[in-house]
């Protein structure tokens, strides 16, 4: 009985001492970022609200193609976590990213096909912080995706795809500007 309370009683200090300090800055704000990715041919912009606290940054936006290409069209939506080890109040910081993405790519030419990729990426960037509570950073990241393809083409080749068939390695850039409030 007196190892059970002891057991109990150590797990519990986590949930009474302050994991963070009071102090920690804490907020929302809101950026543009712009993916540069290895599968999708143009580039993705996805504004995204924040919101912070502590040495963390959530992201959550839906992006687009910002060119008009009438052949193809983008629609996507992006959750982003970056981890500050050293918190982002200093002029360079580092950071870790993980990111989760889906893409919907519609293809209208000849053969009008239809894509639903989902993304997972991990990576390592950094952040300038030119003014106060602005930013520019920049990211790299590895990762594995998934798709599933419909068309209504006859052929073998555009025969449908179930998601999770196929799952592939891809490298992925990302360029962020932002403003925490």
């Amino acid at each position: 009985m007196k190892q059970y309370l002891l057991i109990n009683i150590l797990a519990l200090i986590p949930f009474i001492s302050f994991g963070q300090s009071q102090e920690s800055p804490k907020g929302i704000g809101f950026a543009i970022n712009s993916n540069i990715d290895g599968e999708l041919y143009p580039v993705r912009v996805v504004p995204s609200a924040l919101y912070y606290k502590g040495k963390n940054q959530f992201e959550l936006g839906v992006g687009f193609n910002p060119i008009n290409r009438t052949t193809q069209k983008l629609v996507s939506g992006e959750i982003n976590y970056k981890r500050f080890p050293n918190g982002f109040d200093q002029k360079f910081n580092l950071y870790f990213v993980s990111r989760i993405s889906y893409v919907k790519r519609a293809i209208q030419n000849y053969f009008p096909t239809s894509y639903n990729y989902l993304f997972v990426h991990g990576g390592y960037g950094f952040e300038i912080n030119p003014f106060k509570n602005s930013f520019i950073s920049t990211n790299v990241c590895i990762g594995a995706f998934t798709y599933n393809k419909s068309s209504k083409i006859p052929y073998d080749a555009f025969k449908r795809q179930e998601l999770f068939d196929e799952i592939d390695l891809n490298l992925a850039f990302q360029f962020n500007i932002g403003y925490r409030l």
